[in-house]
């Protein structure tokens, strides 16, 4: 028995030394053109999903279901910021929050998740698989939305939301953590390391190289959920705006998404890691992985300050777009047809946005931790000015208001995103990309439990949907104030330290 045991631990030795070495030649191989439009199709695949229209359709399915405040009346859809009730496991919730519940448990969820696969990723050749198998349930649950024939079936809608919101998450954390591997494997970069150029040199490109990957593959997203969103319309028109549309229009955006999977499937490479040791729990292994990574997480203090600030920022972004939709729809009782267009703008705006900021970071020379100050600051206003119509005759009091909200939010929305995924890259010792990137998703969609929960919470207290915009503006003004303590140079230290001494680690145990 200790034979067989002492075999196989030589033979996990012999398999990781074969890997390292593959890792070792991958390094020296640059990535090509035809990977890159690979990964970059991946994210124009799943740009088609949109948590924002599943809440507003959730809600929309409610409300057909719900009764008045009186619990006895049916709800009537057609009274502009009309407040109705369901009823669920005994208890009476407002139609808005359940939306709210329902993505935050879908979040909640989808950290689960994420703690049990994505430091398995970062072993063997699992990061590409796991990537084409969770888009692809993503994609499928995605399309299952044609089968909610009935208002009354809203409780299916939610399920459909959290399983589709779970996959779209894990499959964005492994396209993610492509970003710091293709830095490191850029054409230009490995020229650079030939050249022996100094490390300040390199880390300048490899900055550079990871904002403009980030810039690219998020401004396709936002194109792909531009003309996914333009699909929709189209389904909406023909169907002449039912009450069974919109579920059309969001099974349009799955089938848009596994489609486009081909390209990712046929493209991509795998970049293998070391393997998992055979005598390790698969099982256990993530969630010991984790809580190891937290407590060396000391180390990494530029990193855990910049989640901090994530944490909140993130809140902010993910909770804004539904309650903006969910604003509009109640206040000033826009359509389908109207929501879908303001669907398009967001987007929109955001493919542009990504690129005037990038042009306004190159004009006066703007660091990325700079870029993310500007516009964090920019976003807080957002909910600023629509508390300002409790107490003046503008602040979102007026139609025409909602359609400048989501135009000024879209073009900061899809820059902050882009900076802060090539800020965080910078930062993740070597090695750990989705494991990292996992952690970047969890605080991110973590927090987006709290915003949610919080405005429906205050939403469901007061009848009062304005009021959760409170939330939104606490949030992201100290969000901006804590980001402006950050110190990127000696976080990217940080990270080096830390996989020099998992190194050192790792032969004192050998």
């Amino acid at each position: 028995m200790e034979r067989e045991s002492t075999l196989q631990i030589l033979q996990d030795e012999k398999n990781i030394a074969t890997y390292n070495e593959s890792i070792i030649n991958e390094d020296k191989q640059p990535v090509t053109s035809k990977e890159l439009k690979g990964w970059y199709l991946h994210n124009f695949a799943c740009g088609a999903y949109d948590v924002a229209i599943a809440g507003f359709l959730l809600e929309k399915l409610a409300s057909k279901s719900g009764y008045e405040l009186d619990h006895v009346t049916p709800c009537d859809t057609l009274v502009p910021n009309h407040k109705c009730v369901i009823k669920i496991a005994g208890v009476y919730i407002d139609t808005d929050s359940f939306s709210f519940y329902v993505v935050s448990l879908s979040v909640l969820l989808q950290s689960l998740l994420l703690i049990s696969c994505t430091s398995l990723a970062d072993h063997g050749a699992n990061r590409k698989k796991f990537l084409l198998f969770f888009s692809t349930v993503g994609a499928v649950a995605t399309i299952c939305y044609a089968l909610v024939f009935k208002p009354e079936w809203y409780l299916f809608a939610g399920i459909i939301t959290i399983v589709s919101n779970c996959c779209f998450g894990a499959a964005y954390v492994f396209h993610l953590a492509h970003i710091p591997i293709f830095s490191r494997i850029y054409p230009e970069v490995l020229l650079l390391k030939k050249s022996n150029a100094s490390s300040e040199k390199l880390l300048e490109v490899e900055e550079k190289i990871s904002t403009k990957l980030s810039a690219n593959t998020t401004s396709l997203g936002f194109v792909a959920g531009l003309l996914v969103v333009f699909g929709g319309l189209g389904i909406v028109l023909a169907l002449n705006s039912s009450d069974y549309s919109l579920q059309i229009a969001m099974s349009f955006g799955g089938g848009w998404w596994l489609i486009w999977l081909i390209f990712p499937f046929l493209w991509l490479k795998e970049h293998p890691e070391p393997p998992l040791p055979s005598t390790v729990n698969k099982f256990l292994y993530p969630y010991k992985r984790i809580f190891k990574t937290m407590k060396k997480a000391r180390k990494l203090k530029q990193l855990t300050i910049f989640l901090t600030s994530w944490f909140l920022l993130s809140d902010g972004i993910n909770t804004i777009g539904p309650l903006a939709a969910l604003f509009g729809s109640k206040t000033f009782n826009l359509t389908e047809v109207q929501l879908i267009i303001l669907a398009i703008i967001v987007p929109s705006c955001a493919a542009i946005g990504i690129y005037i900021f990038y042009f306004i970071e190159k004009l006066f020379k703007f660091t990325t931790k700079t870029m993310i100050i500007i516009i964090s600051i920019m976003l807080t206003l957002l909910p600023a000015y629509t508390l300002l119509g409790f107490f003046l005759p503008f602040g979102m009091r007026h139609n025409w208001e909602i359609w400048l909200f989501v135009v000024y939010f879209g073009l900061c929305l899809g820059s902050i995103q882009a900076y802060s995924q090539s800020l965080f890259s910078r930062l993740i010792p070597k090695g750990h990309e989705s494991e990292f990137f996992s952690l970047y998703l969890i605080t991110a969609k973590g927090s987006s439990t709290l915003g949610p929960m919080l405005s429906g919470i205050v939403t469901s207290a007061t009848h009062e949907i304005r009021n959760g915009f409170w939330v939104l503006f606490v949030m992201l003004s100290i969000s901006s104030v804590i980001v402006m303590t950050l110190v990127v140079d000696i976080g990217i230290k940080e990270s080096e330290d830390f996989v020099k001494d998992e190194i050192e680690e790792q032969s004192e145990q050998s």
